[in-house]
């Protein structure tokens, strides 16, 4: 295929456009044959290129399933778990509350116990206080009866103490 010159390249020149000539005659064969496989190489870049989207498309969509079938799963895992530990849970506090209520028992039973034996403690306390205090009674009181017993042999002494004196005296 002819080539028009630039009118440019006339009025600059006007042998250039001989030359286009010579050179479309020399290399016209070579430039058709590169300009096809240009045109052949960049159409197969194009379906190459066009296949390599479609591909990256498909596996992007698979991709893009495996993972809210993952996200699915753990979604159903994290229930399941939720749900476990929820059970679990529950169970712990029901065994603490039962085991609280055991130990408050046992503590209720502990100061019952506890209470009876000071009951009775103190019971024996006080027999045994009034107890010592009747002795304490009645040995004040046989204190009491040998002191006046005493007494009366002390004013007697005195007595007979006084004679002698007043004999010694009248002697004198």
């Amino acid at each position: 295929s002819e080539r028009k010159k630039p009118r440019t390249a006339e009025i600059i020149n006007p042998g250039l456009g001989d030359i286009e000539k010579v050179r479309d005659l020399l290399f016209g064969k070579y430039v058709a044959n590169f300009q096809e496989r240009f045109a052949e190489l960049e159409a197969r870049l194009e379906a190459d290129v066009d296949n390599l989207k479609e591909r990256i498309t498909e596996k992007i969509s698979n991709m893009d399933g495996a993972v809210n079938e993952s996200l699915e799963q753990l979604d159903v895992r994290l229930a399941e778990e939720q749900k476990s530990r929820n059970t679990e849970l529950s169970s712990l506090q029901n065994s603490l509350q039962k085991t609280l209520g055991d130990a408050e028992t046992k503590l209720q039973h502990a100061i019952s116990m506890m209470e009876d034996e000071t009951t009775q403690n103190l019971q024996s306390i006080r027999e045994a206080l009034a107890s010592a205090r009747a002795e304490l009674e009645q040995e004040s009181q046989d204190q009491q009866r040998r002191l006046e017993e005493d007494k009366v042999g002390r004013q007697a002494l005195a007595r007979m103490l006084d004679e002698v004196a007043l004999k010694l005296r009248g002697d004198e």
